[in-house]
């Protein structure tokens, strides 16, 4: 039987550090928002041909504060922050946007008002922070009856702050990105980020079940020793249903990998996915037997 508790403090020191580098990328980068929270204009273009050189195109945009990148071999996306386009000014864009010998086949054209990009941002923070709120009643409620020196709510607030470890590092990871290879949050990656929520707060359920059952079943055991034997009989149960989803989201990632969107919230979501999992098997648990030693 592996013993769990032991190297708690190595698992600590790793996550310390991996917290404090996303609170770093974080501060220094600040998140890259998309379109959906900024407003702006997206327009599609499909082409006949294969696109030879984007930077062909560039150099004939009049436009500001753009992003250009392509998708497929012939076709393209256009991305402009902060600003409504009219129709007039779609058309000219279009010509802007042609290439001699190589015939538009196809266009898309979105746009999202800057007024609504803002709304939209205030409503994410207020769903992630009702979202949170309530994983903490729902544990302190569920765990209500748990003999032991633990108390429910402290079973409910490391559940929040793994919660939160889960969260931060994906989000470091995006601002490093977004600063590096331009990666946007965007509607997908926020998803992606909730399901994460959801998936880590049910492997702590999972685990603080199992050490509420084994504390009626080895009362004269140690909490420690409970914990540890819990982790033991969970452990495969744990890692084989997380490595069901990231074998799935890997392969999302690599079948959608250069179409913008799907790629990120796949790979948002394994990030989160695989530190969810590692958190609820070696910090919060031991962070409940830390806890118990000094009671």
């Amino acid at each position: 039987m592996f013993n769990f508790i032991k190297y708690s403090k190595i698992y600590f020191s790793v996550a310390l550090i991996l917290a404090l580098a996303s609170i770093i990328a974080l501060a220094s980068f600040g998140l890259n928002l998309g379109m959906d929270f900024q407003g702006g204009t997206s327009i599609k273009v499909e082409y006949e041909n294969k696109i030879a050189e984007i930077e062909q195109i560039k150099d004939k945009l009049s436009i500001e504060n753009y992003e250009l990148q392509s998708f497929g071999d012939k076709g393209i996306l256009l991305k402009i922050k902060n600003k409504d386009i009219e129709a007039t000014q779609l058309n000219s864009i279009l010509e802007e946007l042609s290439i001699e010998g190589n015939t538009i086949i196809d266009s898309e054209f979105q746009t999202i008002s800057p007024v609504i990009g803002k709304e939209l941002k205030n409503k994410t923070i207020l769903v992630a922070i009702v979202a949170l709120t309530a994983m903490l009643l729902y544990i302190a409620f569920a765990f209500n009856k748990v003999s032991g020196p633990i108390s429910p709510f402290q079973y409910g607030l490391v559940s929040t702050l793994m919660l939160f470890n889960d969260i931060l590092i994906p989000l470091g990871v995006l601002a490093f990105l977004g600063k590096y290879l331009n990666v946007e949050l965007t509607i997908p990656i926020v998803t992606a980020i909730l399901a994460v929520i959801g998936y880590s707060i049910n492997n702590n359920i999972v685990i603080f079940d199992r050490i509420r059952e084994n504390l009626r079943l080895y009362s004269k055991l140690a909490y420690s020793e409970v914990v540890n034997k819990s982790l033991n009989q969970v452990i495969v149960r744990c890692i084989n249903t997380s490595l069901t989803t990231i074998f799935v989201l890997t392969a999302l990632y690599y079948f959608f990998i250069g179409e913008g969107g799907i790629e990120y919230f796949a790979l948002t979501a394994l990030i989160g996915i695989v530190v969810g999992t590692l958190s609820s098997i070696f910090l919060s648990s031991p962070i409940l037997s830390k806890w118990a030693e000094k009671k």
